[in-house]
């Protein structure tokens, strides 16, 4: 191996969370976050359940899942297939806001409504499903950008 393949950045961990609130069905929710995850990983997929009471005095629900190495690199594979191409350059061509150097992080927010229908997109609003995606090295934004290039569409350069 040579020394630049030691320093590799990759993929370490994704992890994915929501919120259900009051007014919604926590089975829709807690299925749209499953349906960002390859079946065969689903299925024993561990959900961190936490209960909260909102500003009312509501019930907010929320549902976290994290994945490490190779299953991170599956499920974020998964994600990339049910995004549109457009939807994939978005994230890419607005990595900066979305990269935070000093955690070595790239938050990616999904519509929860379309993801539970199976078809989600990239949204900037409040009713989301949330993606970390953590890198194992410091890296820079372009080098994030060449992983996430390769994940989204399969090629490096």
């Amino acid at each position: 191996m040579q020394e630049t393949d030691k320093r590799k950045t990759t993929l370490s961990e994704v992890a994915m969370s929501t919120t259900c609130h009051a007014t919604e069905d926590c089975e829709k929710v807690k299925q749209a976050l499953l349906n960002l995850v390859p079946q065969e990983i689903a299925s024993s997929t561990q959900l961190v359940v936490e209960s909260m009471k909102g500003f009312y005095g509501n019930v907010i629900t929320r549902f976290e899942a994290r994945f490490k190495d190779e299953e991170a690199l599956k499920v974020l594979d998964h994600v990339a297939k049910l995004l549109s191409e457009n939807d994939k350059r978005y994230v890419i061509n607005s990595l900066e806001i979305r990269y935070d150097a000093k955690t070595n992080k790239v938050f990616i927010r999904v519509d929860k409504q379309s993801a539970y229908l199976g078809k989600p997109f990239v949204s900037e609003g409040d009713d989301v499903i949330r993606i970390v995606l953590s890198f194992s090295m410091l890296r820079s934004v372009d080098g994030i950008r060449r992983v996430l290039e390769e994940i989204f569409f399969g090629f490096k350069k």
